[in-house]
């Protein structure tokens, strides 16, 4: 089974408790998730909703100073990459390829240039808002009905420019819109369930997720309860045929949000991702299916996404 992933909190939690990649007791560990043919993992650096302007920046800052060091330090599992060559170099090495997002405009401090610098970090994808507003617009817990800021429609249109994509995970229904609008050809629900089966403001709705297929999007099934609404293989499922009925055959992945939301303890991790895919085989999926959704799904879109960047700060 081949895996690529588009969000986990990991990271945060590794500068929060001081653990490293290699091996660890969060959900995602490089050694547990090398156990795939291939993995890819984007790495998202959380920015939490009470940090703005430059102590924003300076978290953001630090954790992604500590994933470079991380990279140094387990150079044999793991590559950061900023190009298909890279990606591709890193799956031929059975090394993790590393792609690293920004969950929360606020780290720009409310400025474009820090997207520059944010480049030269190698970051490629940022989720605009969290749950609640920032400086780019206003997320779907914010209990606010306005889209992008000015602000935030300079910033997209700048993340196109960079080869930055746009995430829409979090933000409310206008600032989505907004992003579709102004956000180039290249837009991502990195970890966003079916509102359809279960109502939840994070969740997408049919129009939302028909826009995301026609651009060429990706969206990522996530394992938040709150979100699922049951939280198992079957819960997950249901979100996945929503999304199959409406030809999503080629949009849906997977983002499945660990160490940014509570799992079974059973479920452990990133192991349960090949109890996942055995699951869907006895439900009659077909193999081929199962590839495009866990793997080339998402790699074909990072294939496009995917520029030459380097870190230079």
């Amino acid at each position: 089974m081949k895996l690529f992933d588009l969000h986990c909190d990991t990271l945060y939690e590794c500068y929060k408790t001081g653990c490293g990649l290699g091996r660890n007791g969060l959900h995602v560990d490089l050694e547990r998730g090398l156990s795939a043919d291939a993995w890819a993992q984007a790495f998202a650096v959380w920015m939490p909703d009470e940090l703005r302007g430059e102590d924003a920046w300076r978290q953001c800052r630090a954790v992604l100073e500590m994933v470079y060091e991380q990279s140094v330090c387990n150079a044999d599992k793991m590559a950061i990459v900023t190009t298909p060559e890279h990606m591709d170099k890193a799956f031929r090495e059975h090394k993790c390829a590393a792609i690293l997002t920004v969950e929360g405009g606020s780290a720009l401090a409310g400025r474009l240039d820090t997207l520059d610098l944010l480049a030269g970090y190698g970051v490629k994808l940022i989720t605009v808002t969290w749950n609640g507003s920032n400086e780019l617009g206003c997320g779907c817990l914010s209990g606010c009905d306005d889209g992008l800021t000015m602000f935030g429609k300079a910033a997209v249109q700048r993340m196109a420019e960079l080869g930055i994509v746009p995430d829409v995970s979090h933000l409310n229904q206008r600032g989505f819109w907004d992003v579709m609008e102004c956000g180039g050809n290249t837009v991502a629900a990195t970890h966003s369930v079916s509102d359809s089966v279960h109502s939840h403001p994070r969740n997408l709705t049919d129009e939302q997720f028909a826009a995301l297929r026609d651009a060429g999007g990706v969206v990522g099934l996530n394992l938040c309860p709150d979100q699922l609404g049951e939280q198992s293989f079957d819960g997950l499922r249901r979100h996945l045929d929503r999304y199959l009925s409406l030809g999503g055959e080629r949009t849906v992945a997977l983002g499945f949000d660990f160490d940014g939301t509570d799992i079974p303890t059973e479920w452990g991790g990133i192991q349960m991702v090949e109890r996942f895919y055995e699951h869907l085989l006895q439900k009659q999926y077909e193999e081929t299916l199962l590839e495009w959704l866990f793997f080339v799904n998402s790699y074909e879109f990072f294939k496009k996404a995917l520029t030459n960047t380097s870190k230079e700060v």
